[in-house]
């Protein structure tokens, strides 16, 4: 009878298989490590943020905290808890996205920034501008009165109702004049004369009688005063390819299937 059951093989393969099993779900984890390098690395973390050393006191807390968040880590993982998990997924994604976006500062050169200052000069151009002055007023009957006033030399800036919005606007681009007088008013500045009082120019608040001082035309901003912001903007390209490089890369180690 016993010789039967050695020679069965399908048994022995049960037997075996549960005892991996059992040995796999009861075997000891790996040791959790706290060595000076964890030590440092704890200490330097904490200097970062709070811009100290942490003392002896306190460095043994946050060990023991990180030896806390060790183990529940370690044991979501056998668990499996991070399958099939949304947030972890993104934080997955983000995480390997700003890896695949790492670019060496140092390899940019000051002809790199030239160059890509020069093929985006537009977006470094400062867009016409104006600047003027405006008087505002409620009721079309004040408007003959207010031409009269400032044809006889009255002083503008004591003209008009007071209100809010501002007299004067200088280098004012149109999205800037939008944003206080509406679009409504930005749409007629091509009735605007140099030099002269235009009006009644409508806005949302009321009427105005506008002059045009002064009208500054498109300018590219020189690369010497911009400089930083044009590093971030290539810097931000570099990544940007850097993650789209590797994308590509990747997309051919994996089968996708649309159904």
């Amino acid at each position: 009878m016993e010789i039967g059951v050695v020679k069965e093989p399908l048994l022995w393969f049960v037997l075996i298989g549960g005892i991996l099993f059992t040995a796999d779900h009861f075997r000891a984890p790996d040791a959790i490590i706290v060595d000076d390098a964890v030590r440092k690395q704890i200490a330097t973390l904490w200097e970062t943020q709070m811009g100290k050393r942490p003392s002896d006191k306190e460095l043994d807390s946050l060990v023991h905290d990180w030896v806390r968040k060790e183990v529940f880590y370690r044991e979501a993982m056998r668990l499996g808890l991070d399958r099939d998990d949304t947030i972890i997924r993104r934080r997955l994604v983000q995480k390997l996205g700003f890896l695949a976006r790492e670019v060496n500062e140092e390899s940019i050169t000051s002809q790199d920034v030239q160059s890509y200052y020069e093929a985006q000069i537009a977006d470094y151009t400062l867009p016409v501008r104006y600047t003027l002055s405006q008087i505002y007023f409620s009721s079309a009957d004040q408007h003959e009165t207010l031409m009269q006033q400032l044809a006889e030399g009255s002083n503008w800036m004591e003209l008009g109702e007071s209100s809010l919005l501002p007299r004067s606007l200088i280098r004012k681009s149109e999205r800037e004049i939008t944003s206080t007088f509406g679009t409504q008013f930005t749409a007629q500045l091509n009735k605007l004369i140099e030099g002269q009082w235009v009006g009644p120019i409508m806005s949302t608040f009321g009427r105005h009688l506008v002059k045009l001082e002064a009208l500054s035309p498109e300018e590219a901003t020189p690369l010497a005063y911009i400089e930083k912001r044009v590093v971030e903007d290539l810097l931000h390209q570099r990544r940007e390819q850097s993650l789209e490089d590797y994308y590509q890369e990747l997309t051919g180690q994996y089968e996708v299937d649309y159904q």
